[in-house]
């Protein structure tokens, strides 16, 4: 016959939630820095700070945010639950042209790159030709070259990730270029092109500048990582 017994627990307060949570309250604050580093901009120069999502409205979040800002005051004029419908609202508004208001008829919503796309080089060492946050659509280049002498052909594996080393990156697919001239290493340019469209589809073209020989690979989206493995990468 099971026995029922009553276990004491004692009551959570505000310092031991924070404690408890501690980790992943800063969790919270790292990628508010990467976005400022990424976009380049010095946090003095950030003219309103807008909370999004209902756990914004806990205390702690809230300091911590405000000791990056150097104790900025944070703008709570907009519901956090409701800021996200809010913006979708106003975006929906410009597409559908819709968009009255002077201050939101110009807005417009860039889709951007979630991870930065390059190719490995040797020794495994991420080349990126694409940086994170680029908007989308975009093409970039980047010139490489041979690693031996007298090679002929050059293959370009393809990855997304924000590692240094390719193994801890995501694989999209590779392509060869061949015909190469016999040269010294270091001697050939090939030009490497990523061609990133409004639809995600990425076509990553090499020519080889001296005979124009050309060669190139299309990643799909399929290929691509997730929304849900870009937040844990």
């Amino acid at each position: 016959m099971p026995v029922l017994s009553v276990v004491s627990v004692p009551p959570l307060n505000v310092p031991s939630f924070e404690e408890i949570n501690s980790v992943a309250f800063q969790g919270t604050i790292e990628p508010v820095e990467r976005v400022l580093k990424d976009a380049k901009i010095d946090k003095k120069k950030v003219d309103e700070i807008v909370l999004v999502g209902g756990s914004t409205r806990i205390p702690k979040i809230q300091s911590l945010l405000q000791d990056v800002f150097d104790g900025k005051e944070l703008n709570k004029s907009i519901n956090p639950d409701e800021a996200v419908a809010y913006g979708a609202a106003v975006q929906a508004a410009v597409l559908t042209n819709q968009a009255g208001n002077e201050k939101t008829q110009d807005l417009l919503l860039l889709d951007v790159v979630p991870l930065s796309l390059g190719v490995e080089m040797q020794g495994g060492i991420m080349a990126v030709v694409v940086p994170r946050n680029s908007p989308i659509p975009c093409q970039k280049s980047k010139v490489f070259t041979t690693a031996a002498d007298n090679q002929t052909t050059v293959t370009f594996p393809v990855y997304e990730g924000e590692r240094l080393m390719t193994k801890e990156n995501n694989l999209l697919g590779e392509f060869s270029l061949s015909g190469l001239i016999p040269a010294p290493r270091g001697t050939p340019e090939l030009l490497c092109t990523f061609d990133l469209d409004a639809n995600g589809i990425l076509k990553v073209t090499a020519q080889d500048k001296t005979t124009g020989r050309k060669a190139d690979v299309t990643i799909s989206n399929s290929t691509r990582l997730s929304a849900a493995d870009i937040e844990r990468t």
